[in-house]
């Protein structure tokens, strides 16, 4: 093989490399809004680990291995209505929901309080607790955010990773 001929085997083992990295292990994302504001601010830059809690079909609502499970506290990286989203995991499967319609509209979980609109109310009351495979997920500004009180629990097999780095 002469020299060009290992340049280019080099350059293609390198894009190679690079694209598993990509889909299997890490990504860089950019903020888009300010749902998660003050700890990540819109247009910031942040690293997403894939392998935090196991190996995720790219392109896929599931896992090939699963060795673990988001915990309250993880920031998450999942897709929502065409787009990834960026949310702190607040609840996980079991955890109690305590609704409340007074003073106003609201979920306990644990310690936090968590407003709701009556429509939110609404959807989510009949809910005891965080069912099994699933997390209640929220933005950090609950004011700018799109989350769980709006479209549901979350399913593990659709997050896709955990935030390391902003």
């Amino acid at each position: 093989m002469g020299k060009s001929g290992g340049h280019a085997a080099v350059f293609f083992g390198v894009v190679l490399a690079s694209l598993l990295i990509k889909l299997f292990v890490f990504d860089i994302r950019l903020v888009s809004g300010s749902s998660m504001s003050p700890a990540l601010q819109d247009g910031a830059l942040v690293a997403e680990f894939k392998l935090a809690w196991g190996i995720h079909l790219p392109l896929r609502n599931n896992y090939l291995v699963r060795w673990s499970e988001p915990r309250p506290g993880d920031v998450v990286i999942y897709p929502w209505n065409g787009r990834y989203v960026i949310k702190r995991c607040v609840a996980t499967a079991g955890t109690a929901l305590v609704f409340s319609e007074k003073p106003e509209y609201s979920v306990h979980i644990g310690e936090l309080t968590i407003p709701l609109t009556r429509e939110q109310y609404i959807k989510l009351k009949n809910a005891e607790r965080v069912p099994e495979g699933m997390i209640f997920a929220l933005g950090d500004n609950m004011t700018e955010s799109r989350d769980s009180r709006h479209y549901g629990f979350v399913s593990i097999d659709s997050i896709r990773g955990k935030l390391v780095w902003q």
